[in-house]
């Protein structure tokens, strides 16, 4: 009977499996890829959350304790492929850019916009509009030919603000003590936990990061709008952007159009007739169209003897183990890592990072593989969002580092966090804990009791083994003393800007400079780019989304949480 149930199951279990594929193939043959018609708009919205590195086609958001949702996302490398590509595609004849709320970093916009002005260059048109405007939107838009907004719509434009929540009361009123080690006094991951206010080294940080980022975008947008910086900080801090007309009337948008009026005004440019229909294809659409060629030319760059750059991208929380779709894994990157410096037609690395840090021991292990591969071949870093942390630990050793300027690098510094839940469980929840061992220190890591001086101790050396590691590195890599990396480093964050000045990034540069830059070190000219590590094929994701489906089903609200404490130290 046993064995007839468990057989049941099983086979229950593989008709599931085979169901959901036959389910995912026909949604797949439904988007069936559009070509693109004479005289068409580009036109580009960027509502689906922008990666770093494009997934396949169908990204689906599975959850084998809920429903399954179609979340597909869009990889800035293939929207910077699309938007090159459009510029020489005599079908596209311009670009339509109706963009509200971005789900992208400035980082990551910051290139779409530099990208959409080289889009310029080809002679073709870009015209905006929306019904509303976010900082970022407004950012995206300011580039174009004209810049329209819906009457009655609005423009957000009041500078910019970080907020931190802080829960050592709230957790003082459940019975639970953070216990926080850390050399830094600027690494602020930790202060929510151990303290009620921001401390005065986290505001100043904080204050002048800001500030860097807040100068660096009101330039862009006064040069693009041809309007005057310190005239647009007066209308920040007076809140004087009020209404669709004053838009208008400071300069802000060129005229107040409705939708329709819009797209009539671009059917006169592309010379389509008042009362025929705009070929329109979205950018997903634009790029699922490429898709089959370029399959094909990565099958051929992969196999041909010819010279490459191989691209990497080292995205999200730094891990112990394997990649999944929020955390770059140190196995997987090392791979990667590896296979690039070990493939003689493989010229140069570029290692495109965007992570805020993670475990120490995966930052030595991707650091380790980089120095390996820079003793083979140039490597040259491109900083996306962040490179902060265990993201800065596995850049310091490249050949060149590059950062976009709305790029967050640093934090330099290191910490640790044990969690004592002895006065929630005995006092609110009446549990009583008994503990056996056989030596003084055998239960070091108990949850149920406060760390002794011997064990904080103990934590405290590693602590500073470990930030005196990653200072050594820094000071290597970038031909530094160590006193001058402890100097700028105690867990600060800095702008792009001020990372130059301080010696820890070389240039501020996109990825295509950072790609520039390893053909110029390799000495060549002609090459092809490839892309590790692979992306995950359908069932990988399916095992993978499984696997955190049972930690989010196990640990309900608290996943996020228990995510970031089971990953934290750099």
């Amino acid at each position: 009977m046993a064995a007839s149930t468990v057989g049941v199951i099983a086979a229950g279990v593989v008709l599931s499996l085979i169901s959901m594929i036959f389910i995912f193939a026909i949604a797949a043959s439904a988007t069936k890829k559009s070509d693109v018609q004479n005289k068409s708009v580009l036109v580009i919205k960027l509502n689906n959350p922008i990666v770093e590195q494009q997934p396949d086609d169908w990204d689906f958001d599975f959850s084998f304790f809920g429903d399954f949702a179609e979340t597909k996302k869009m990889g800035l490398n293939k929207i910077l492929s699309a938007i090159q590509k459009a510029k020489t595609d005599d079908k596209i004849k311009g670009i339509f850019l109706n963009v509200a709320v971005p789900q992208a970093s400035m980082a990551e916009l910051k290139e779409i916009h530099d990208a959409l002005i080289d889009f310029k260059s080809s002679g073709k048109f870009i015209i905006a509009h929306s019904d509303m405007y976010s900082p970022g939107a407004y950012y995206i838009a300011s580039v174009a030919d004209k810049l329209y907004l819906t009457p009655t719509g609005l423009i957000l434009w009041k500078g910019m603000s970080a907020q931190v929540m802080y829960y050592k009361n709230l957790l003082a009123k459940l019975g639970v003590d953070v216990q926080v080690i850390r050399h830094g006094k600027f690494k602020s991951a930790v202060e929510p936990f151990m303290l009620d206010t921001m401390s005065v080294a986290n505001r100043e940080q904080l204050s002048l990061l800001l500030q860097a980022l807040w100068n660096e975008y009101v330039d862009e947008i006064a040069v693009a709008r041809n309007l005057d910086a310190n005239s647009l900080n007066t209308y920040a801090d007076d809140l004087m952007l009020n209404s669709d007309k004053q838009a208008v009337a400071l300069g802000f948008v060129d005229a107040l159009k409705y939708h329709n009026d819009v797209i009539d005004e671009i059917k006169e440019l592309v010379g389509v007739k008042s009362d025929k229909k705009l070929n329109q294809i979205s950018l997903m659409k634009y790029i699922e169209n490429q898709a089959d060629i370029e399959d094909i030319e990565d099958i051929y760059a992969e196999n041909d003897k010819n010279d490459k750059i191989a691209i990497i991208y080292a995205e999200g929380q730094i891990i112990d183990g394997k990649s999944n779709d929020n955390s770059m894994g140190s196995i997987t990157i090392s791979n990667a890592i590896r296979k690039a410096a070990d493939d003689e037609t493989v010229k140069a690395i570029v290692l495109r990072v965007n992570s805020p840090g993670g475990s120490a021991l995966a930052s030595e292990v991707i650091w380790h593989e980089v120095n390996l591969a820079r003793n083979k071949k140039p490597v040259v870093v491109s900083m996306g969002r962040y490179a902060a942390s265990g993201g800065y630990y596995i850049s310091c050793d490249a050949n060149k580092i590059f950062a976009e300027p709305y790029t967050i690098t640093g934090s330099i510094g290191v910490f640790g966090m044990v969690l004592n839940t002895e006065q929630l469980v005995e006092n609110k929840l009446g549990i009583n804990v008994e503990v056996v061992k056989t030596n003084k220190n055998a239960d070091f890591g108990n949850v149920f009791r406060p760390l002794s001086e011997t064990e904080h101790a103990y934590i405290q050396t590693q602590i500073e083994d470990i930030y005196d590691t990653f200072i050594t590195r820094v000071a290597d890599g970038r031909n530094m003393t160590k006193e001058q990396v402890d100097s700028i480093g105690q867990g600060r964050v800095w702008s792009a800007k001020d990372a130059v000045e301080i010696g820890i990034v070389d240039e501020i540069g996109s990825i295509q400079d950072a790609i520039d830059e390893a053909a110029k070190l390799a000495y060549i000219q002609d090459y092809k780019l490839i892309e590790l590590p692979k992306v995950k094929n359908f069932m990988e994701q399916i095992f993978d989304n499984l696997e955190t489906s049972i930690k989010m089903k196990k640990y309900g609200v608290l996943y996020d949480t228990y995510e970031q404490i089971n990953n934290l130290q750099y």
